[in-house]
């Protein structure tokens, strides 16, 4: 057993928009609440990514207890969609994140029109379904639970030395913002989240650890820019290379929810 302290929790409301860090989280099954609920689509209701949009990178957001999601960006004026309950019959549409059909709800024409003229993109903003279960399927394989728009699992975990350790190989700094993660972690050895099997918070959070995290061109992308470059991922291939690609961090499951904070210790086993 080995312990281990959280010194930063990330929520992504958006997939792919900017994210916040904030002082302490509700976790649920499908992670942090709120976490990857609104999507980014193609009129079609294809996803979009800073894998295809770079300046996606340049929104910000922002979220109320309550649900309220407001956006903004440099030269903007910021747009907020109020919070809605949506009733049996409401309107659903199809849309696409990788191979899975979920079901969400289109946020309307204005949040639209202000994404469609920033990305220089048609799109559409829209809200996963309320009580909609995606299933967390990977190769073949079900495991207990469901997530929202996340590209596989509920949470990541990335730990500060993980980084440290990548940058002392880097002739540029890079920021831990480059990789998304929920949670960040101190008091371990580089890359030691790898070997986790669970980890326990006083409170009874229980998290478990589900398979590394193979990384994409995201993180060649400089959150505050945009700018698009090679690096951290071709000297990431150098020594974190593997079948399954090229792994920096560790997703999870919750396996008992609860609250964390930063600052709360975890029990690494």
């Amino acid at each position: 057993m080995k312990t281990v302290s959280i010194v930063q929790l990330n929520r992504y409301p958006v997939k792919s928009l900017a994210g916040i860090s904030i002082p302490s989280a509700k976790l649920e099954e499908k992670g942090i609440t709120f976490d990857r609920n609104w999507l980014v689509t193609l009129p079609s209701g294809k996803f979009l990514t800073q894998r295809e949009i770079p300046k996606m990178a340049l929104v910000k957001t922002a979220i109320t207890e309550r649900g309220d999601l407001t956006l903004s960006a440099e030269g903007r004026s910021n747009i907020t969609v109020a919070h809605t309950v949506h009733e049996g019959n409401a309107e659903y549409k199809r849309v696409t994140v990788w191979k899975d059909e979920c079901y969400a709800i289109d946020e309307g024409d204005s949040v639209a029109e202000w994404l469609s003229e920033f990305l220089e993109t048609k799109c559409r903003l829209v809200k996963m379904k309320d009580g909609f279960k995606r299933p967390i399927i990977d190769e073949g394989k079900e495991f207990d639970g469901s997530v929202r728009f996340q590209d596989q699992y509920p949470l990541l975990v990335i730990s500060l030395a993980s980084l440290a350790a990548l940058n002392e190989k880097l002739e540029t700094h890079v920021p831990m913002n480059r990789f998304r993660p929920n949670i960040v972690i101190d008091g371990c050895e580089p890359f030691e989240e790898d070997e986790f099997k669970t980890l326990h918070s006083g409170s009874g959070v229980t998290l478990s650890s589900a398979k590394p995290c193979a990384r994409c061109v995201i993180t060649t992308t400089d959150q505050t820019t945009a700018e698009r470059g090679v690096e951290p991922l071709r000297t990431l291939a150098t020594f974190r290379a593997s079948e399954h690609g090229v792994l920096f961090g560790q997703n999870l499951l919750v396996t008992h929810p609860g609250k964390l904070s930063v600052g709360d210790d975890l029990t690494a086993e």
